[in-house]
């Protein structure tokens, strides 16, 4: 779906699969004063679509909906990515940054912080909103522990913690913003790093390194 806007504003296209909350988001930048709504997607490849149509300088989406970053950043550069997410912890903006995303906010923010996080991020600022600043500082100066699988990069040891609960591709792939054959080669570089003949023998030996918090499924 796209709509008209005026010239010299941010141009901005939502992304969200639920028809009432986006247009909740569009009615509430069409308040705010220098910003349009070029258009409207309901899914991550649509988004995709209309940004290289319609070239715009925000897009505004749903942090289920960064499945394409990776095809948007190589084919439409120019785009600053806001993702909105719900506030759970650091799962949710860690994912949105590891994503390639230039800011995030929670799902609940009010419309001047919309506003106000979409021209900036237009600005080239990275923004994180609801208070989250202060928790990312603190990931980022806590001190690290040691890994106990030093071979690992920092993706593979994501996917080693997921495969210790014992979660599918799928779910691996939903939680990262990763395509599931991006997850499925991840999990063949971690096994053959870790000399690991399947999943579930990859995922025993993180467990017993003190990765994960599931049980391990039993099944492949």
């Amino acid at each position: 779906m796209t709509m008209t806007h005026s010239s010299g504003a941010i141009t901005v296209v939502i992304a969200d699969k639920h028809p009432l909350f986006v247009e909740g988001i569009r009615s509430a930048l069409k308040q705010a004063a220098g910003i349009s709504v070029a258009g409207a997607a309901c899914d991550d490849l649509d988004a995709l679509r209309l940004c290289v149509r319609l070239s715009p300088q925000v897009l505004l989406a749903d942090l289920a909906m960064l499945g394409a970053l990776g095809s948007l950043r190589r084919r439409c550069p120019a785009v600053r990515v806001l993702a909105l997410g719900p506030d759970d912890g650091e799962a949710g903006f860690m994912s949105a940054l590891l994503a390639g995303a230039h800011g995030y906010l929670l799902k609940g923010s009010g419309p001047a912080e919309i506003a106000a996080a979409v021209r900036s991020v237009a600005l080239g600022q990275v923004v994180f909103g609801g208070g989250l600043a202060p928790r990312l500082l603190d990931r980022l100066t806590a001190p690290q522990a040691r890994s106990p699988f030093p071979g690992l990069t920092q993706r593979e040891h994501e996917i080693l913690e997921r495969l210790a609960d014992g979660r599918s591709n799928a779910e691996i792939a939903r939680e990262l913003c990763l395509a599931t054959k991006t997850v499925r080669n991840h999990v063949s570089n971690v096994l053959t790093k870790l000399a690991a003949p399947s999943r579930v023998d990859a995922a025993l030996r993180a467990r017993d390194a003190g990765l994960g918090s599931r049980p391990v499924l039993t099944r492949v």
